[in-house]
């Protein structure tokens, strides 16, 4: 059985004799380490030591504030300005590792920047347009196109930075360079990055300014080319400035604007009746934006007009030949020759040949081409509601209020006049809610939870603080001192007299007692310690101790025992 059981662990020494031996001489080592005395009495200040930068770690980060930046871009020279009034004034400044921007605490920012404008700095913020005096000549066209694009972005950003809460500004142009071919040729954007105050947002109006206003100052730069980024990394500018966005906020105002209108008629109407501040209207109008136009061309078959009229009479005439019969004389004259004669009578001779009229009547159609629009805005659907404060009555003997709903003809009442105000049409499917209710007097504020406050934060950063503290003092320092402070009369037993000794046989000693009871029974009369002391020490330092005790009292005897061992190995 020894055998079968010893051959697993020979073959995994044979199949791997390189990485089990080194991983038990390792743990084998750890563990002589872990049992040497020297290890044991070092681990407690190893591990003071090692609570100790833990402590003090979590205590600074505790400590640090919450930073903003004071100023963005600015010189090198007035950074140094501003750092060094702002730490002569006792004011925790710090630069921002990644831009190196000037970072004060977030309660600090606006007091820093007053006790900086009394001293009348910074300086220039930022240099802008000044930064042109400092290009050199013979500098290539390339650096003083970027100096140039350098300074306009410097430029825009202190523009930006001047509208209200907006703390710095930051503009990246991308300007490509000219191309021969107009088809080849890019166009312009633009990023602008604005860093707000603390809690504070960008309205709308706001956004299209600044777009407006980069847009504007770079040629060829449309606004659509231009994105707006704040700190969060939230994009405020969006496709609201298109045509299609434009049209529909325009019709939101449009809607908002006659929903303001229709409640104010309420409100202005109903007052006098309930008296101010007892009343509350909402309208909601169902508006259609629909823009069409309608042309048609409409054709009367019974109605016409004689437009114009052309009539045509061709008639040709023969004359009978008279006169001597000859050859000639029987010929009838040639056609420009002929003149017609009359007769006495005043009838020509001549005979009617041929005779064609003709007649052409154009007639126009009546008809009519009209084109028609249809009114855009146009209301389709009204939804309103009126709310009333119930009627407040108080009783004269007791001195309570009670509150008396709103009654029926009332009710009706109001319901005319709102409908006859607002234009309410039951056909077209418009309704009116008309109804009563109490109102509360007082309203309550937005509530901050109790340990979202302040003072709750600065309570737990001071508490985290000495319950640390005390951890490192009762934890780790307090049992190093008792260890290193031991009092000499307790290991040596010096200033005992011979009265004060007493019998070990009347000294009871328990399992599991420290060598703390131990002394505090042998502390009244001085006695000889017997090894018997060592089995109930708990510790390690406890044996120790007891030993140490056992030599100074036997002196002679353990001197006697040692050379007694020292003699055997000798002759062994």
């Amino acid at each position: 059985m020894a055998e079968m059981a010893a051959s697993p662990t020979s073959n995994m020494k044979n199949n791997d004799p390189g990485i089990l031996p080194q991983a038990g001489s390792l743990v084998s080592q750890l563990r002589e380490m872990k049992e040497q005395p020297a290890f044991r009495r070092a681990l407690p200040t190893i591990l003071a030591a090692a609570v100790t930068v833990i402590g003090l770690f979590a205590y600074f980060v505790m400590q640090q504030p919450s930073r903003t930046t004071l100023f963005a871009s600015l010189p090198e020279s007035e950074k140094s300005r501003v750092l060094d009034a702002l730490k002569n004034s006792g004011v925790d400044v710090a630069l921002d590792p990644t831009t190196g921007d000037v970072m004060v605490p977030t309660d600090d920012y606006h007091s820093s920047r007053i006790m900086l404008a009394a001293q009348g700095l910074p300086t220039v913020v930022p240099a802008g347009y000044d930064n042109l005096d400092s290009i050199q000549m013979g500098s290539s066209r390339s650096v003083e196109a970027m100096r140039l694009k350098q300074t306009q972005e410097m430029e825009l950003a202190r523009s930006i930075a001047e509208i209200d809460n907006v703390l710095s500004a930051r503009v990246h142009l991308a300007i490509p360079e000219k191309e021969v071919f107009i088809r080849q040729e890019s166009q312009p954007t633009a990023s602008v990055f604005v860093q707000l105050a603390k809690g504070r947002v960008l309205g709308r109006t706001q956004v299209e300014a600044i777009i407006h206003l980069v847009s504007s100052s770079v040629p060829k730069l449309a606004k659509e080319d231009v994105s707006v980024i704040d700190h969060n990394g939230s994009l405020l500018s969006n496709s609201s400035h298109t045509k299609t966005g434009i049209m529909n906020n325009s019709e939101l105002e449009h809607r908002v604007r006659m929903e303001d209108i229709y409640r104010s008629r309420i409100i202005s109407l109903l007052t006098p009746i309930v008296g101010p501040g007892n009343i509350n209207a909402q309208v909601n109008l169902d508006i259609d934006f629909t823009r069409s136009e309608i042309t048609e061309e409409i054709v009367d078959p019974e109605g016409n007009a004689l437009r114009s009229e052309q009539n045509t009479n061709d008639l040709t005439r023969e004359r009978p030949a008279k006169g001597i019969p000859g050859a000639v004389a029987n010929t009838p004259p040639q056609e420009p020759q002929l003149t017609l004669e009359q007769t006495e009578v005043g009838v020509s001779n001549d005979t009617l040949r041929s005779s064609s009229s003709s007649e052409v009547k154009n007639y126009e159609v009546s008809r009519t081409v009209s084109s028609t629009m249809k009114p855009s805005h146009r209301i389709q659907k009204i939804n309103a509601a009126v709310l009333i404060r119930d009627e407040v009555i108080i009783d004269p003997e007791t001195g309570a209020k009670t509150t008396l709903p709103m009654s029926e003809e009332m009710q009706l009442k109001i319901e005319k006049l709102v409908g006859d105000t607002i234009g309410i049409d039951v056909n077209r499917g418009d309704s009116l809610t008309v109804s009563s209710s109490t109102f509360i007097d007082t309203l309550e504020g937005v509530r901050t939870n109790w340990y979202e406050t302040g003072w709750f934060r600065s309570t737990v950063n001071q508490f985290g603080m000495i319950v640390i503290l005390g951890i490192i003092v009762l934890g780790i320092i307090r049992p190093l001192l008792s260890r290193i402070l031991v009092p000499a009369s307790a290991v040596t037993g010096v200033g005992m007299s011979d009265e004060d000794e007493i019998d070990l046989d009347t000294v009871e000693v328990g399992a599991g007692e420290s060598l703390e009871d131990i002394k505090a029974k042998l502390k009244p009369k001085k006695q000889a310690i017997s090894a018997e002391m060592l089995d109930t020490a708990n510790t390690y330092d406890d044996k120790v101790a007891v030993i140490r005790m056992i030599v100074a009292d036997e002196s002679d005897r353990v001197a006697n025992v040692f050379k007694s061992m020292l003699n055997k190995d000798m002759a062994s």
